[in-house]
């Protein structure tokens, strides 16, 4: 009877791990999202740093390249082993919102950059919290949650700025 009864648990714990492990659409859904939004902040936190008027909006788009940098190199690494891969590019709206950024001078890029980026990280939010409520894998369910309070940051910081200018 005993060994009955840990077989049972046996087996439901290791089915507990294979589940952990198993990748649903939100899974899927969410590393393809992740890393382009990774991607459209380090990109835009490039040009940031290197145009932005005001130290604020420079010194936040030299966060988003690092922050963001890290973020991609994790995400690559967890997505590997779920046997997913990350995007090593943005979306056409990320292009799109590239060609603005460049297109404009002081002032209105600094404005143009932080607006945007407090609507890209409403977004994110959103995302990470659809993942962290639906996704199936440990391991990128993992990720969303250790990054969100750092999506969330970010998003306060632009929302301070954007007061600030």
């Amino acid at each position: 009877m005993y060994l009955a009864a840990s077989v049972v648990i046996f087996s439901l714990t290791a089915c507990d791990k294979d589940d952990e492990n198993e990748v649903n659409s939100t899974d899927q859904n969410y590393v393809a999202m992740a890393s382009v939004s990774n991607n459209a902040e380090i990109m835009a936190g490039q040009v940031a740093a290197a145009k932005g008027n005001s130290a604020m909006v420079k010194n936040y788009g030299s966060l988003m390249v690092s922050e963001h940098n890290l973020a991609q190199t994790d995400l690559k690494n967890r997505a590997s082993g779920a046997g997913l891969s990350v995007a090593d590019t943005v979306d056409a709206e990320h292009r799109a919102l590239m060609t603005r950024l460049n297109s404009l001078t002081v002032y209105s890029f600094d404005t143009a950059y932080i607006n945007s980026q407090i609507k890209d990280h409403q977004k994110t939010i959103d995302l990470f919290q659809t993942e962290i409520n639906g996704g199936k894998n440990q391991q990128i369910r993992s990720y969303a949650s250790e990054y969100l309070p750092h999506i969330q940051m970010h998003y306060n910081r632009a929302d301070s700025i954007r007061r600030a200018l």
